[in-house]
């Protein structure tokens, strides 16, 4: 039976993820994206969830032809592994720098100068976590949201960048503990950020329709929003080339006027959109494998 929810944990293992970063004190990055080209076929073979996944967005969403579909879930698996990778080379070797080049960076800007605080609605498209550890400000605190159930070696990386670049992560709780330290970071005029492109069991959702096709997003990150009127940009971080990547800013505009759920509605509608917007331009660099949409869970 397909797995219908994401279960919260980044593909790698505990193990693979120690040997890639203890690979990349010293090691090449572009001999191992070469690498990647020979691996990624076994992926292909044994990953039987994940090309599913892979092959039904290319085929029901993106209209890709079924001849064609086995080399765009290549090339989305191949997107994949260098974002993981470069996650790595960074862990390995702090020194390795990328470059960033933003659009709409005066939006971003101007919130970190006001008083108030303010979410950030990421998605798992390109490699958004690689710019929380090259963010540069003091302004505020950013607080990303993260899933608990990770690896224990890839949390003790992640807390070794944060601790360096003044974000300090809230871990989801099955407890709900994790709702009182995002509510004080708001209060106290900090950032929140999140990826709003995947629902937990358990959790509220909006149905909506994305790529014309309903699918489930995650209620909570928009209801923060109305619950402290705080804006919410989306920040989608896109791999151009080999170190090189562009970041997407868009403030989502809200209702004048509706009641507290119409508008959080509003707000996970406006965020599908600008999702779209992003994937019509970057496909391949979308990494949900899983049954997404309504209909694929039903097969």
């Amino acid at each position: 039976m397909a797995q219908k929810n994401w279960s919260g944990k980044t593909q790698g293992g505990a193990f693979g993820q120690k040997a890639t970063y203890y690979y990349f004190r010293y090691g090449s990055l572009r001999v191992i994206y070469g690498l990647l080209l020979f691996i990624i076929p076994f992926y292909m073979i044994f990953d039987k969830k994940g090309y599913r996944a892979s092959a039904w967005y290319a085929r029901q969403i993106l209209h890709i032809k079924k001849w064609k579909t086995p080399f765009f879930v290549f090339r989305n698996f191949y997107a994949f592994g260098k974002i993981f990778l470069d996650r790595f080379a960074l862990f390995g070797n702090p020194n390795r720098k990328f470059r960033f080049t933003i659009e709409n960076n005066e939006k971003f800007k101007t919130l970190l100068n006001q008083p108030s605080g303010f979410i950030i609605a990421s998605a798992h498209i390109g490699n958004y976590e690689i710019l929380s550890y090259s963010f540069e400000q003091s302004k505020k605190t950013i607080y990303p949201i993260l899933y608990g159930n990770e690896a224990a070696v890839f949390q003790e990386f992640r807390t070794r960048f944060f601790q360096q670049n003044n974000l300090d992560p809230i871990i989801l709780t099955d407890d709900g503990t994790h709702i009182f330290e995002i509510n004080n970071a708001l209060k106290n005029g900090n950032v929140v950020s999140m990826p709003a492109d995947r629902s937990l069991e358990n959790t509220k959702t909006f149905y909506t329709e994305f790529y014309g096709k309903t699918a489930q997003f995650p209620a909570g990150i928009f209801h923060l929003s109305v619950t402290f009127n705080v804006p919410i940009l989306t920040m989608f971080v896109v791999k151009e080339s080999y170190r090189h990547y562009k970041i997407y800013i868009q403030q989502l505009t809200t209702l004048e006027t509706g009641t507290k759920e119409e508008t959080a509605l509003f707000l996970c509608r406006e965020y599908v959109k600008s999702l779209e917007k992003i994937l019509h331009q970057y496909p391949e660099q979308w990494y949900n494998f899983y049954p997404f949409w309504e209909e694929q869970k039903k097969l």
